[in-house]
């Protein structure tokens, strides 16, 4: 008896398995990319040259990243959660499946990003004949200075800050819904 009460006990801590949260953060990353170009390309056949056309493109801009970012978390936590509830009978970890899917996609955005700001920067001065050694030295990225006023910067704060907690959420709920779903077709065939 006592084997037995082991053999659930060790079944039920494999609770938390990283191939749905790889498959999700890969998903988080790819959709990502392109609704984000998706909107660019909206956002560039829009363009008017007058300062209001300029400030309603900037706003339609930031609703359309917005709607991105909500779509692409939440299908990249769906697909975490759903192909974690295989695996986990605890359906209240669908949450964090979507929240690990999230921060794995976040940290790997952030390593692509650097590496693709490094070759854009070396490619750059290669084309322009500038000396490319020094930039393949230095390894970190290297950021101009821009003088904003203060308000700007905190009102950019706060909205970099809500993009990414809207996001976070997004990813969250999306993987609570995919652990939560329950596929007919398999308890049918069952």
């Amino acid at each position: 008896m006592l084997n037995n009460t082991n053999q659930n006990h060790l079944s039920e801590c494999k609770c938390l398995l990283w191939k749905p949260v790889v498959a999700g953060a890969l998903v988080a990353i790819g959709l990502s990319f392109l609704l984000n170009l998706f909107s660019v390309a909206i956002g560039l056949t829009a363009f008017t040259t007058n300062s209001q056309g300029v400030e309603n493109l900037a706003f339609g801009g930031l609703v359309a990243t917005a709607f991105g970012i909500v779509v692409s978390m939440f299908a990249a936590g769906w697909i975490a959660g759903y192909l974690g509830n295989r695996y986990c009978t605890k359906r209240h970890l669908g949450a964090l499946y979507g929240f690990l899917a999230w921060c794995l996609a976040l940290i790997m955005m952030v390593f692509l990003a650097e590496s693709m700001a490094k070759y854009v920067t070396f490619y750059s001065h290669f084309i322009s004949g500038n000396e490319a050694t020094a930039i393949v030295a230095n390894s970190g990225i290297q950021m101009a200075s821009i003088t904003a006023p203060a308000h700007q910067v905190v009102v950019s704060a706060y909205i970099l800050f809500a993009l990414f907690f809207l996001s976070a959420f997004s990813c969250s709920l999306g993987g609570h819904c995919g652990m939560r779903h329950v596929d007919k077709c398999s308890d049918r065939c069952n």
